[in-house]
């Protein structure tokens, strides 16, 4: 059964901007010459509905906790399940590969965020998962009470291309959540599993990452080690960082930007079993092994044919994509199987509860047919929104961006420039802003100033007028 579609709540906009949609201006807002009805599709934040996080293709103890403690804080469970795969990577990391070929190996990491504006419920739903994370942290390195399953087959994954983390057992510190690239680094290097940053905060997972303008050097400096991430992102703060070049961050990222759920009454929030769940997600990490003896889930011959299939079709599509969600796309073979393993393991965890006996086995094709549903259906439309709003590629997604910042600011009128460094932070050439400019003329939202002639002589400075109703409280 196919995901529902949810519409998204936009940013807020004055009524008089709603009325205009529907074709009536206020008496005020007519100037000499009247002012076209404003396009409609410009003052809409995000025009295209994204699916909610497919909670029903989990197995059912980790579906019902989902769905528990995202209603018990009366948000999207979409962030919650985010949350919870980032705990599956983290307690993983090195120590599970998920093994395609002979040559193509990876350890369990993901790099993942919530998205979504100040107060859309981020920090209450993921702070469950934190919890759960913690208390496995104060149990130490050798879970009570639970045995380590053997796999079908263990193979040994390729050998790390760099290998500075030392073997000192396991250690269970495997939380980070401030600091610089270096302590993640610090804390990769004494952890055989790695580590999880995990950074709910205004400033963003990015913030880390793209400290003095260094993401590139920061990405391969982390790259050797098996380093897992979720991390909240605010899309209006992340445009700056962009701009500056990190696009080969942002593209690495699977994101989740749902809209809020609709109220939940007190007395309908059941609380989550959090004693299950932590039950769970201590098998698996039981279950794995350290980066010098990992458990090794390679896919049967069926998984395999069902990943060719995806991957024959993505290579196809990848040939004529270009830009950041093109770089986004490229991703797609590496993130998949590793989707895969990571549902693999709360299938076999949610099995193991009634049969501890049970194997974990190899990874077949319905792990992969949910990995390539999720990464489609779901990330897929997610990180494009994402996308069209911190960077757009597109002449529609720029110009909702224009009129996002004419919300904003309240400008009277504008000129080039101000399209260009400001509402579009330096992302588009002088060119690119005369068709966004354009655009936003042929819409109604803007149009052109009659230039003065300049005492002086030369060429006037083009400006444009902004229709008053974008100005109106």
């Amino acid at each position: 059964m196919p995901p529902m579609l949810q519409t998204d709540q936009p940013s807020a906009q004055p009524d008089s901007v709603v009325r205009l949609v529907h074709g009536k201006q206020p008496a005020h807002a007519m100037g000499a010459a009247a002012w076209p009805d404003i396009d409609g599709a410009l003052l809409d934040d995000r025009a295209l509905a994204v699916p909610g996080f497919p909670v029903a293709t989990l197995p059912l103890p980790w579906r019902t906790w989902i769905d528990d403690t995202a209603r018990s804080v009366n948000a999207p469970a979409d962030y919650v399940a985010q949350a919870v795969l980032a705990a599956v990577a983290g307690v993983c990391g090195a120590g599970v590969w998920v093994r395609v070929s002979a040559v193509w190996s990876d350890p369990l990491w993901l790099w993942l965020a919530v998205v979504g504006a100040p107060s859309s419920g981020k920090s209450p739903a993921l702070a469950p998962v934190r919890r759960l994370l913690s208390a496995l942290e104060k149990e130490g390195g050798a879970p009570r009470g639970v045995a380590r399953a053997a796999p079908a087959r263990k193979r040994r994954p390729p050998r790390i291309a760099d290998r500075r983390i030392v073997d000192r057992g396991i250690v269970d510190r495997g939380i980070v959540d401030r600091g610089s690239v270096e302590t993640l680094l610090e804390g990769a290097s004494g952890n055989q599993r790695g580590v999880v940053l995990w950074r709910d905060e205004p400033a963003g997972c990015f913030a880390p990452l793209v400290a003095k303008g260094a993401a590139k050097s920061a990405i391969r400096a982390l790259d050797p080690f098996p380093i897992s991430i979720l991390g909240a992102l605010e899309p209006d703060r992340l445009a700056a960082a962009l701009h500056r070049g990190e696009e080969s961050l942002a593209a690495r990222f699977l994101y989740a930007w749902p809209a809020l759920p609709p109220f939940c009454p007190l007395a309908d929030r059941t609380p989550a079993r959090d004693d299950e769940a932590l039950a769970l997600l201590r098998a698996i990490r039981a279950t794995a092994g350290t980066i010098s003896e990992p458990l090794c889930l390679a896919l049967d011959e069926a998984a395999l044919a069902t990943l060719d299939g995806f991957l024959a079709g993505l290579h196809a599509e990848l040939r004529e994509g270009e830009g950041l969600f093109a770089a986004w796309l490229g991703k797609g073979p590496g993130l998949v199987p590793r989707l895969a393993g990571v549902l693999h393991l709360l299938d076999w965890s949610a099995n193991r509860a009634s049969d501890p006996s049970i194997d974990v086995g190899e990874v077949g094709p319905g792990a992969v047919e949910r990995a390539i549903a999720l990464w489609g259906g779901y990330f897929r439309p997610h990180a494009k929104a994402f996308f069209d709003r911190v960077a757009p590629a597109d002449l529609e997604a720029r110009a909702r961006r224009v009129v996002r910042w004419l919300l904003a600011s309240g400008r009277g009128e504008v000129s080039r420039e101000d399209v260009r460094r400001i509402a579009l932070a330096q992302t588009v050439t002088a060119s690119e802003a005369d068709r966004v400019l354009a655009r936003l003329t042929k819409a109604g939202v803007l149009r052109p100033i009659a230039p003065e002639a300049r005492p002086q002589g030369g060429r006037p400075a083009l400006r444009w007028e902004v229709n008053p109703a974008l100005q109106i409280p």
